[in-house]
């Protein structure tokens, strides 16, 4: 009887990248184009965001409460309020700044802000009845689980043009299978300075960090979550410790600040994080994209385009040198047989792109099933070196929603 359970348990938990029905769900989901805003890096930060008290956003407030109600748990609540006490300690001064000002903005506390801003840490707690743990990828089975799994889904793709030409594209795919009344709400953001923008970032209204950006003639990043993430209370009281950072903000400070692909590998290199997660990198001369895999406190491995890492091996995860595809296990191991979306993953970029690597391919590779799946939120196209960023939102059918 238990050896039968085991597995029935066991099909059906690597089921789901064969199940018809929901491929069918992820492919009738609706393209539509998030709102487009700009930051002025040159005003004060606390009166960057003052957009954000438009009529577009009035029912922000509304629609962030219940789906904080839905899914954070309560005892994160006095961690939190700590955080904010302590703003300037736990976030870039300007950072914090202009988190207040996003609660003036948008009629919120700052300890909603805080929280909004530590959503994909904290909203993994309640992932799918997952213990209290900081596991953000799929949780283990029982069998339901890789069905209604989510945050933590997401795929990276960096690859290089064939033959003589420099550009190197980035395909992303996040999966964070967000409620659509927040969904509406990512938005596309030109961060400006001297009127010249120096970033485009994507990123859920109230987040100062971002999501996933691009600095043009610079290097385009993305953060997928890690697995293994060690126990979420732990990471948020360390944040407040230590002065850890969230990785999302990590990325857009070094998205403004470092001018080079190399320059900004160091950066996301060597910042503590509040918690793990993988950087996947493209930069805008040729060959330069890796999948940086980071801990709270360091580097683990960087598996650059061209370059051979030594925790690699091929036996578990075959690669071509001149692509890179990361989903949300180490490279080094065997993706779980319940949830493995590299191996389609990567069959797909060397069937599609292998001729010529550019935007059409990699739209290709990052709206094909399984890359493309009923958790995918945000498809992501970017190419450092011409400065192109082009991304979708996924909505569901039968939820027609207003775009702010």
């Amino acid at each position: 009887m238990k050896l039968s359970r085991i597995v029935v348990l066991a099909h059906v938990a690597s089921a789901w990248i064969d199940d018809a029905i929901l491929k069918q769900r992820s492919m009738s989901r609706r393209a539509v184009a998030p709102g487009r805003y700009v930051v002025n890096l040159d005003a004060a930060p606390k009166d960057r965001w003052n957009f954000l008290k438009g009529k577009e956003f009035a029912n922000f407030k509304a629609d962030l409460l219940n789906y904080l109600d839905s899914n954070v748990p309560k005892w994160t609540v006095p961690v939190l309020a700590g955080i904010a006490k302590s703003l300037e300690n736990t976030f870039y001064p300007d950072y914090a700044a202009e988190m207040r000002g996003i609660a003036a903005a948008l009629n919120l506390s700052v300890g909603e802000v805080v929280l909004i801003n530590l959503i994909y840490q904290v909203e993994g707690i309640h992932n799918s009845n997952c213990t209290e743990s900081n596991t953000t990828g799929p949780c283990l089975p029982p069998a339901h689980r890789p069905r209604r799994a989510g945050p933590g889904l997401c795929t990276g793709v960096v690859a290089a043009v064939s033959g003589s030409g420099s550009e190197v594209w980035h395909g992303r795919n996040m999966d964070w299978n967000l409620d659509a009344a927040l969904l509406k709400y990512v938005m596309q953001v030109d961060y400006k300075r001297s009127n010249s923008t120096v970033l485009t970032g994507l990123q859920i209204v109230g987040m100062v960090g971002t999501l996933h950006g691009l600095r043009q003639g610079g290097f385009a990043a993305q953060m997928n979550a890690r697995d293994k993430g060690g126990n979420a209370l732990a990471n948020l009281l360390d944040q407040i410790a230590t002065g850890a950072k969230e990785p999302s903000h990590v990325m857009r400070k070094a998205l403004e600040e470092e001018p080079n692909f190399s320059s900004a590998e160091a950066r996301l290199s060597r910042e503590r994080l509040a918690n793990p997660v993988y950087y996947i990198m493209s930069g805008s001369e040729r060959h330069q994209g890796t999948i940086l895999t980071r801990d709270r406190r360091g580097p683990v491995d960087s598996w650059h385009l061209y370059e051979h890492s030594a925790k690699h091996t091929n036996v578990t995860n075959a690669q071509p040198d001149w692509l890179r595809l990361q989903t949300n296990y180490d490279h080094w191991e065997a993706a779980p047989s319940w949830d493995d979306r590299r191996t389609p993953g990567v069959a797909n970029v060397q069937r599609l792109c292998k001729e010529k690597v550019d935007s059409n391919c990699m739209l290709q590779v990052m709206t094909t099933w399984p890359t493309k799946n009923h958790h995918t939120d945000i498809t992501s196209i970017m190419c450092p070196k011409t400065g192109y960023f082009s991304s979708t939102l996924w909505m569901e059918p039968s939820k027609p929603v207003i775009m702010v």
